[in-house]
């Protein structure tokens, strides 16, 4: 390099840039060192950024180039292949350099004896659209390593080397072919890995030459840099491959990590903007790097940055609804994507859904009345989550219940997680505690261990007190849509069964309200019931060859109380119809009971229950059916 004459041309792609292009001109016209020729590259402007630029060209040395809009990689490379120098200087239409910004960068290119120095950069200052410092020297707050020194530093993060705080030798950027033109984002970072690659050194300068002009619709926003993310994210797993005979697993460990983490943020916005076609197209990105990292199933999921989907089924749930969604808002993790469905109700429900829709991320879905589990289905459906918050329409979270929840699904384990729960805190109609940590006196286990805990009674797994990873969820065929009452022990216990495992967190998380008309207590209740009593009756048949009696000494004496528990209420104050239904729901569980209590009951008790006038009195007083039922048990 000829110290005496070191021909830099300065190269500024210019698209729609009038707000800003004048002080990029007047940045490169101050500089101590002037460059040998200054152009700048019109790449197809719709405002007045270039009869600012033909201004400036007839007081200075300046040439504008025009070209059709192809983008900044191919707007730079048009006007490198104009300019005369042999050095390279860029500079983007909104940002600025310091005066000694030319003078610094070149001196290392003077004592280049080797000449295999490709190019040098400095540290920059951050500021914001109106001119004002946001950080001073960025660069020494980024994780970058500086001066590049080890390929795996390059392709782990973001290089940070920024083109205006860059110059590059002509010879250099020739020989590796100039920037990729089907990049509108990350060309930088893909140019400096290839003159990195090629074996061209680097230079690093502390000092701040230049400030970087961040803002909200700066190109580092926008889906055309997503979309260029990810092409860069494929040419480096294609330049790259692991090579297990060497230790080197530069895609599975460094790359697609990398881009995995910053593929789940712009999900995160684009969830929160709710445009479907970029959510769809980052689902697949994150698919397609997951099977770099994890190309079999783990007993883990793949990465740290996980999404979380809270689904909330809505059925005439005016008086309520709110609160619930409030809790959600008010989360110290927030999940990333908000889903109600409306199971055909006939209040103003979702009216009051789509009122607060207007003002926070929330989707609405509609659809006819098929009861909570469908409800609940669909919305997974449509969720995007790695992991399913389920809320009720009457219930409510406290602030760090996905905080908490989400712990478990972040470690290492040997069996893959299906679900966290917790305690929870029961409240009546008006939200006042009844009873906290609800969970606390039952004589049930927590986590659930074993399939006859699962089977001996109520697994007390509550969808709004847990969360669910989506695979399994899904691997599992979600809610029995049959059942519209326990619907969610069923699914649990078939999570269970598929050998997924849970983490119990006794710590109350959320609020659950009962009250007489919540749906713990319908008549839908007491036939869903029956249902999933003979669904586990024909799935766990009494096998006296391992003397295992799952029907007969766990299911059985489980929902006979239940049933005569029902049978009372229908005795009392339901219809003839559903006095009718329970009494033949008694009678069809009492037939798998034990020999010497079905004989009790069958010979005593359910005949005496068929002469209604001898059915009521014996139900009306709750002591001669408690002292009955626990004679028989």
């Amino acid at each position: 390099m000829n110290p005496v004459d070191p021909t830099i041309s300065v190269i500024i792609p210019l698209y729609n840039g009038g707000r800003f292009i004048a002080q990029a001109l007047d940045s490169v016209f101050a500089q101590s060192l002037p460059p040998t020729e200054v152009i700048v590259v019109d790449d197809g402007s719709t405002d007045d950024g270039p009869e600012i630029v033909a201004r400036y060209a007839a007081q200075h040395s300046l040439v504008l180039l025009r070209k059709a809009n192809g983008g900044q990689s191919s707007a730079r490379n048009f006007g490198i292949s104009h300019s005369q120098g042999r050095l390279i200087a860029l500079l983007d239409q909104d940002d600025i350099w310091y005066p000694d910004h030319l003078e610094e960068l070149s001196r290392p290119f003077f004592e280049d004896t080797y000449r295999t120095l490709g190019w040098t950069y400095s540290n920059l200052d951050e500021i914001t659209e109106d001119n004002r410092l946001r950080i001073r020297a960025a660069l020494s707050v980024s994780p970058g390593q500086h001066p590049k020194t080890k390929l795996d530093k390059c392709l782990r993060q973001d290089m940070f080397v920024l083109p205006s705080a860059a110059m590059i030798s002509r010879a250099a950027f020739d020989a590796v072919g100039g920037f990729d033109e089907d990049l509108c984002g990350y060309e930088d970072d893909d140019l400096f890995v290839r003159l990195f690659v090629a074996g061209y050194r680097n230079v690093y300068i502390k000092k701040p030459l230049a400030q970087w002009r961040v803002y909200g619709t700066s190109s580092s926003y926008t889906p055309r840099m997503a979309r260029s993310r990810m092409l860069y994210a494929r040419k480096l797993l294609r330049s790259f491959p692991d090579e297990p005979a060497f230790a080197r697993f530069y895609s599975r460990d460094i790359i697609a990590p990398r881009f995995l983490g910053q593929v789940v943020d712009a999900t995160r916005v684009a969830l929160r903007l709710g445009d479907p076609e970029i959510i769809d197209a980052c689902m697949e990105d994150i698919s397609f790097l997951e099977r770099y990292i994890s190309p079999t199933r783990k007993s883990h999921l793949v990465r740290k940055e996980l999404l979380i989907t809270a689904v909330i089924p809505l059925y005439n749930g005016a008086p309520f609804i709110r609160e619930a969604l409030q809790s959600i808002l008010e989360q110290t993790l927030p999940p990333d994507e908000i889903i109600v469905v409306d199971d055909g109700s006939t209040d103003t429900g979702p009216d009051i859904v789509a009122e607060m829709a207007k003002q926070h991320p929330i989707r609405l879905l509609r659809k006819e009345n098929g009861g909570q589990s469908a409800a609940r289905n669909l919305g997974v459906k449509h969720a995007h989550g790695d992991l399913i918050a389920f809320l009720d329409q009457d219930d409510a979270w406290y602030p760090n219940h996905l905080a908490e929840l989400i712990k478990p699904f972040l470690e290492t384990r040997a069996v893959e997680l299906g679900w966290s729960y917790s305690n929870l805190d029961e409240t009546n109609e008006r939200g006042e505690m009844i009873t906290r940590g609800f969970l606390n006196p039952l004589m049930d286990m927590h986590p659930k261990r074993d399939l006859a805990s699962c089977l001996k009674q109520d697994m007390f797994i509550l969808p709004s007190a847990s969360l669910i990873a989506r695979r399994a969820f899904l691997s599992i065929g979600g809610f029995d849509e049959r059942l519209s009452g326990y619907e969610d022990d069923d699914l649990f216990l078939r999570m269970f069964l598929a050998g997924f495992d849970n983490v119990y967190i006794p710590e109350s998380l959320s609020m659950w309200r009962i009250y007489q008309s919540s749906s713990s207590y319908t008549p839908r209740m007491a036939v869903s019931r029956a249902i999933y009593a003979d669904k586990l009756i024909s799935q766990f048949p009494n096998d006296r060859d391992r003397s295992r009696y799952y029907v007969r000494d766990l299911i059985a004496p489980r929902f006979f109380r239940h049933m005569a528990t029902e049978l009372r209420k229908a005795t009392l104050k339901g219809t003839k119809d559903q006095q009718v239904t329970a009494l033949a729901n008694l009678t069809s569980i009492t037939r798998h009971l034990r020999f010497q209590r079905r004989v009790l009951l069958q010979l005593l008790f359910l005949p005496a229950m068929h002469v209604p006038p001898l059915a009521r009195l014996i139900m009306r007083y709750r002591a001669t059916l408690y002292n009955a039922v626990r004679l028989i048990f």
